[in-house]
């Protein structure tokens, strides 16, 4: 049986905070996301990822919250701990991924079983600009 996958741009050269687009990954169960920085010799910013199974108490599970907005009961999501594929190092989905005084290319996976929303977020920028990539699959 083939491989189902879908692949989606969340951010695009993206050179300020705040998130990208939501996307839907309801049917599949991994993650990788590819991400490049290009702030002309140094990018300056932390990009953290973020997973919802739906905005919560009062809205129909199929529909994403808000994920620039505070969470809350009406409003649920969560970042999302990643694996950094070059090493195998987990990044806590609090922490981030921090890019500093050069610019970074990597591929990290998530595990999103059960996840119906998935997005990135740049939560700090001094530097440069940042654009995901996500490519969603099953085994």
């Amino acid at each position: 049986m083939p491989r189902q996958f879908a692949q989606y741009t969340i951010l695009n050269a993206k050179g300020d905070t705040g998130v990208g687009i939501n996307i839907p990954c309801k049917d599949f169960r991994h993650a990788v996301f590819f991400y490049a920085t290009d702030g002309g010799s140094d990018a300056a910013l932390t990009v953290k990822f973020q997973g919802s199974i739906g905005a919560g108490i009062g809205a129909e599970m199929d529909t994403a919250p808000d994920f620039s907005a505070t969470q809350s009961v009406t409003n649920m999501w969560d970042f999302i701990e990643v694996i950094d594929l070059e090493d195998g190092s987990a990044i806590d989905g609090d922490t981030g991924v921090s890019v500093a005084t050069a610019d970074d290319y990597r591929m990290l996976e998530a595990n999103i079983n059960g996840l119906n929303f998935i997005n990135a977020r740049v939560t700090a920028h001094t530097a440069g600009e940042i654009t995901v990539i996500v490519q969603l699959y099953n085994d």
